[in-house]
């Protein structure tokens, strides 16, 4: 037997677009067979596949991205300000293909005589006991009491003896087909192997998937792409925004930035798995090293600042752009949500917000029990007819971006469709007086402490999307529900 290897996908793929293997035997035509693909992770079988060839070319071809996605998730700690390995956010994996089929021997030699039965001189693997069938080429006309069901009585490597009197045999020259009774198949695991696969929590769009090469994200020159579709230019960011972008790890790794005053800086990446989540926002880049200039990096008057990835001090990444977002805000709402390459990316919301709640009940009618006093029946004032239980309060929130780019724009698509969002709550310092203290910046000061992000669902069905040509000032409206319900007590 041999297997010819048609396609196979590259070694680093996104989990959720096609992942395809083809495989071509020579023993695609036999009866009764089927490839076997099996899945391995660690060593550790995770599935099996028995496919039928494909019509036309008898190939074996098997999709495994639906498989393979089920095993990836997502990587998400609104604490980091440094870096973590993103193990949710990739699977290794190894794809080993074997195939079976029906075990059938045909034999051409003539029949002898074993001293009484009947001798059928073939190479087989049968053993004493054996139920086979036999068809014969003639349907078993010369010899009637050969064809169908019977016992193997006597064998060796070259021939088996049958329950079937030599005498009752008319023509030894008739050939035939032998097989197991029950359609035993013969399986053969590990002919074709695809070794040290992986799959990555992310999605190319119909397009981009036919022109993906795994080799613009691996992190080694100033053409390649970390694991986001983040804008590289005109992307802004508030003061209070953070940023986890992830990227395909190395050794001795930095992470440079540089902003607009020309200070540059570095941070070292401490965790070197597969893929490493980068801290990256303007509120959460976390602690550097001033390589020229002085600290902090975001000073009152900075405009923007670059990061890129590099190692031994020469740039292997494309450099991503962060323009500082100071504009006034009315709201500060920040969504923080899953892109479709597997970072969590975050847009501000500082326009108007509308805040909206809704109460659902379920009742019943109760009869009222009341109370009899002197031969007269009464009821207390307090006495419930009808109850309300099971109530939920649900609240929405209605959330408007301010003016952005077209490429913000296209990029905000991505937070309508991504099934994981995160809203930002934040509890401001004030005085005795209820007013807002400001930081050096001029903003609403908080604490670490009073800051967390809560699960919200976007329940915004349909979005327009805006064309800079045909509009030049873009915002966005975007509907949240938190993921959660307060509890109603009583």
């Amino acid at each position: 037997m041999a297997q010819t290897i048609i396609a196979k996908p590259q070694a680093f793929t996104p989990a959720y677009n096609p992942i395809k293997y083809i495989v071509d035997s020579t023993n695609k035509n036999l009866t009764g067979f089927r490839y076997i693909y099996q899945v391995y992770n660690s060593g550790n079988l995770k599935g099996t596949f028995k496919i039928v060839p494909t019509y036309g070319t008898g190939y074996g071809e098997i999709d495994l991205s639906k498989f393979l996605s089920s095993y990836v998730k997502w990587d998400f700690d609104p604490t980091i300000t440094q870096d973590l390995d993103a193990v949710n956010s990739f699977y290794n994996y190894d794809v080993k293909v074997g195939e079976e089929y029906l075990y059938e021997l045909d034999y051409t030699s003539a029949l002898t005589s074993s001293g009484t039965n009947t001798r059928i001189n073939v190479t087989n693997i049968f053993q004493v006991g054996d139920q086979i069938n036999i068809l014969q080429d003639d349907g078993g006309t010369a010899n009637p009491l050969l064809e169908g069901l019977h016992t193997v009585i006597a064998v060796s490597g070259t021939w088996i003896d049958v329950n079937v009197l030599f005498s009752s045999i008319t023509d030894v020259n008739i050939n035939g087909t032998i097989n197991y009774a029950d359609n035993r198949k013969v399986v053969t695991y590990d002919i074709t192997e695809f070794i040290s696969k992986k799959v990555y929590n992310g999605a190319k769009t119909w397009v981009d998937f036919v022109v993906y090469n795994e080799n613009d994200t691996r992190l080694n020159g100033v053409t390649k792409y970390w694991l986001t579709n983040q804008p590289q230019t005109n992307f802004q960011c508030t003061l209070g925004q953070d940023l986890w972008l992830n990227a395909r790890a190395r050794v001795d790794k930095l992470i440079y930035f540089q902003n607009s005053d020309g200070d540059i800086y570095t941070k070292a990446i401490v965790n070197n798995d597969s893929i490493v989540q980068v801290a990256v926002g303007c509120n959460n880049y976390g602690v550097v090293t001033p390589v020229t200039g002085v600290l902090p990096m975001i000073k009152p008057d900075t405009e923007y600042y670059d990061f890129w990835y590099s190692e031994g001090g020469a740039q292997f990444s494309q450099k991503y752009r962060v323009n500082i977002d100071r504009r006034v805000q009315i709201n500060e709402y920040v969504i923080s949500f899953l892109d479709r390459q597997g970072s969590f990316s975050s847009f501000a919301f500082q326009l108007k917000s509308y805040e909206r709640g809704e109460v659902t009940r379920d009742e019943f009618n109760k009869d009222v029990q009341g109370f009899v006093t002197d031969g007269e029946w009464g009821y207390n004032y307090q006495e419930f007819g009808f109850n309300t239980f099971n109530i939920n309060v649900t609240k929405t929130l209605e959330l408007n971006t301010n003016w952005m780019t077209q490429e913000m724009s296209d990029y905000f698509q991505e937070l309508l469709t991504s099934p994981q969002t995160f809203l930002k709550l934040v509890q401001y310092v004030t005085t005795e007086e209820g007013i807002p203290l400001l930081d050096e910046d001029g903003c609403p000061y908080h604490s670490a402490e009073s800051t967390a992000y809560v699960p919200c669902i976007v329940q915004t069905n349909s979005f327009e999307v805006f064309q800079q040509r045909n509009k030049n000032l873009i915002k966005q409206s975007i509907v949240v529900k938190l993921a959660n319900n307060d509890n109603v007590n009583g």
